[in-house]
């Protein structure tokens, strides 16, 4: 049986409540030692594991809970919705928190974790109920209001979302993804300069995240900051010396520094060790493209390895195609065929996006199929939010097609 509600509160559970974890570790081992069958000492050696990511020793550590007798303790079920959730067995979590907080006085845990699910289950205006509940009742708890400005933000609630952000980082300044949504949001409305204030603030607080320096880059480069670009990736790199993501996105800013042999040189790097990227093998191709003069053979055999390497991304297969347009510029109709498979695959990988939808409709113009080019553009600029240069160039485009 569960330990009454008088029973004092062990050291290591304070120790684990205040965030003194290593504390919390040593404590909860030790009593563990003394008693194999101290279930909360094995219960905060499980919260602890999920802390440190190894789900494997928090499972083994709930199935000695379970054995002790204590399996359908309140603490022991938050933990087991805890790493449900972790795994992403959404409707095991589910099932927990929501009989959680259906009993009498239910913990804040219980409300934040069922957020939490719903808004991972893509459902925020459910989730919000509950986690504003757990902000009302913890409203000193950082990431409460981090979660919560996750959901408003989703709910188009941008100035409430501002505002749970702000108390979130006031809470918790080295709180990294309160930085990196907040600085999303300000990207997001065009604030740039806004967004790299607030990333420059984060980077001082945690100074070796790597998403942080990874979006303090993108967004100097998005005000035309190549240098403050190129000095935030190589923090990155300081960083994780070893990671593939770090590499890449470095020797892709090389490129647009036009340091091509710096640029292969890390592309290299990443091929001698077996884990090229559909981000490498693009980098290898603008570099061949832009040598002097340049090697199209290489280009177009590291573009269709960027192709087979990245299935989701649209931009090696747009850009594949328009390197075998420029190559048949002059030749018959149907040297075109091989270049529209690619840019219909780009299309394919991401619906939304003009360019592969404008380069296809040109194809076809040149293929003589017009009607089916009139139709792509047409459904083209019936997007509300199609961008003005775009909706130019659709309109042009369908202008030189002529009528029906």
């Amino acid at each position: 049986m569960g330990v009454s509600d008088l029973s004092p509160v062990p050291r290591y559970e304070s120790l684990f409540k205040a965030g003194d974890l290593e504390g919390a570790r040593r404590a909860a081992l030790k009593a563990h030692e003394q008693d194999a069958s101290d279930w909360r000492a094995m219960l905060t050696l499980a919260r602890l594991a999920l802390v440190d990511g190894n789900e494997a020793l928090a499972e083994s550590l709930l199935l000695g809970v379970a054995r002790a007798g204590a399996g359908e303790e309140r603490e022991t079920r938050l933990v087991s919705a805890a790493l449900h959730t972790r795994r992403s067995e959404w409707p095991q979590a589910l099932g927990l928190y929501l009989e959680l907080v259906a009993e009498p006085s239910p913990p804040t845990e219980a409300f934040f974790g069922l957020g939490y699910v719903r808004v991972e289950q893509g459902d925020a205006a459910a989730a919000h109920p509950s986690l504003a509940h757990a902000v009302s009742v913890e409203p000193r708890v950082a990431l409460h209001h981090f979660q919560l400005a996750r959901v408003l933000f989703l709910l188009d609630r941008l100035e409430e979302a501002f505002a749970h952000l702000e108390r979130s980082l006031h809470l918790d300044p080295w709180h990294a993804p309160s930085y990196l949504v907040f600085a999303r949001a300000l990207e997001a409305g065009g604030e740039l300069e806004a967004a790299e204030d607030l990333l420059r603030q984060g980077q001082k607080a945690v100074p070796d995240d790597v998403g942080l320096l990874k979006a303090l880059a993108d967004v100097r480069l998005a005000r035309g900051n190549v240098r403050g670009a190129v000095s935030a990736a190589e923090a990155r790199v300081r960083v994780e010396p070893e990671g593939v993501a770090a590499l890449g996105h470095l020797a892709r800013l090389r490129v647009t520094e036009r340091r091509f042999r710096e640029a292969l040189e890390l592309c290299d790097q990443l091929e001698a060790r077996g884990m090229s990227t559909g981000l490498s093998r693009s980098v290898e191709a603008l570099v061949f493209e832009a040598q002097e003069p340049p090697d199209m053979a290489r280009a177009v055999a590291a573009w269709r390895e960027a192709v087979r390497l990245s299935p989701d991304d649209w931009m090696p297969a747009w850009r594949l195609g328009l390197l075998l347009l420029r190559q048949v510029e002059g030749g018959p109709p149907e040297a075109a065929l091989p270049a529209r498979e690619l840019l219909a695959e780009a299309h394919h990988r991401a619906p939304h996006r003009p360019e592969p939808v404008l380069s296809l409709a040109r194809v076809e113009a040149w293929l003589g199929e017009r009607a089916f080019a009139r139709d792509r553009l047409a459904s083209l600029l019936r997007h509300p939010a199609l961008a003005p240069e775009w909706r130019e160039q659709a309109e042009a485009l369908l202008t030189e097609l002529g009528p029906r």
